[in-house]
């Protein structure tokens, strides 16, 4: 019904789609999957659909004051990289239980895990006894890092991440000046995030350093001294770059992984299949430590010291 301007997620549009089509928009929805998915640009396309008395004209004084972020019945919390503290969703609330001009009061949270014990458990509250004509939408990277009683109390609408195919089909009729190979790398990167694969695509720089970050990291699976693989998280940490560090070695790891079951099984490729898993998992688990404020140098290293077979 809508152009959407996404990649993918046909189920889950439909489904959005017929919920206000039918009036029956739910109180509480919980948007889950990786980051770079499209989960919050679709949230925020419900949001302005739901609101705008024209069915989504994108004219309207609504559409423009949604687009501007001052509209005064929805409340958007973008991620700025803070928690959200209890204060915060009890100003939110009571911002919402005020008389509504619009179709609804709408609050719409990116990364709810950002969300505090103290805020998890106010915002439940409100799950549990909604105002009349309010909805909540959250979007989450980590489902297990909500409360399980948040969870219950919303609709939930999974997202995943799409095959290489899939996104080259996609991407190549949106980028025709660009080289299939190039397209096709870019794909790769991505790991099936259609954002992080637009991103790339749209920035050249970016695309430049995770080539760049790409052939470091090729040398991390080699034996090479310890001292250039430290020199190279050094500049990791200056730059900021920890996150494409990890996604582009999760990358790497897994194309060497696929290699070697393809190869065959003999005792070095077993051996070296079961060191690529493991290897996967140790990055995972440095996903998190970061996430938990854990020493950054001290993480990254030690996945530098494991990466060797």
């Amino acid at each position: 019904m809508y152009n959407w301007n996404i990649i993918g997620h046909k189920k889950q549009l439909e489904l959005i789609e017929e919920d206000i089509k039918n009036g029956r928009v739910s109180h509480a929805y919980l948007f889950t999957g990786p980051s770079s998915v499209g989960k919050f640009a679709i949230a925020k396309m419900m949001v302005n659909i739901m609101q705008c008395p024209n069915n989504l004209c994108r004219t309207c004084p609504t559409c423009i004051q949604l687009q501007k972020g001052s509209h005064a019945d929805t409340v958007v919390l973008d991620d700025d990289g803070e928690s959200i503290k209890i204060e915060q969703i009890r100003d939110i609330i009571a911002r919402l239980n005020m008389t509504a001009q619009a179709n609804y009061k709408i609050l719409l949270i990116k990364k709810a895990e950002r969300l505090t014990p103290e805020a998890a458990n106010c915002l439940l509250k409100t799950l549990e006894e909604p105002p009349p004509d309010t909805v909540i939408i959250l979007t989450t990277n980590n489902i297990r890092e909500i409360l399980p009683t948040i969870i219950s109390r919303a609709r939930l609408i999974k997202f995943t991440g799409y095959s290489e195919k899939f996104l080259y089909e996609k991407l190549k009729p949106l980028y025709p000046d660009l080289e299939d190979d190039v397209i096709a790398q870019v794909c790769s990167l991505a790991i099936g995030k259609s954002g992080k694969a637009i991103k790339l695509l749209n920035d050249a720089n970016l695309l430049a350093s995770y080539r760049t970050m790409y052939n470091i990291l090729c040398e991390f699976l080699e034996d090479k001294p310890v001292y250039s693989k430290f020199k190279a998280i050094s500049d990791v940490i200056e730059n900021g770059t920890e996150n494409e560090f990890l996604d582009v070695f999760s990358y790497l790891v897994r194309n060497r992984l696929y290699k070697g079951l393809e190869s065959g099984k003999n005792e070095t490729a077993v051996t070296e299949n079961k060191h690529f898993v493991n290897l996967l998992k140790e990055i995972e688990e440095t996903k998190k430590l970061l996430k938990r404020n854990i020493n950054m140098r001290l993480a990254l290293e030690n996945l530098a010291l494991k990466a060797t077979l």
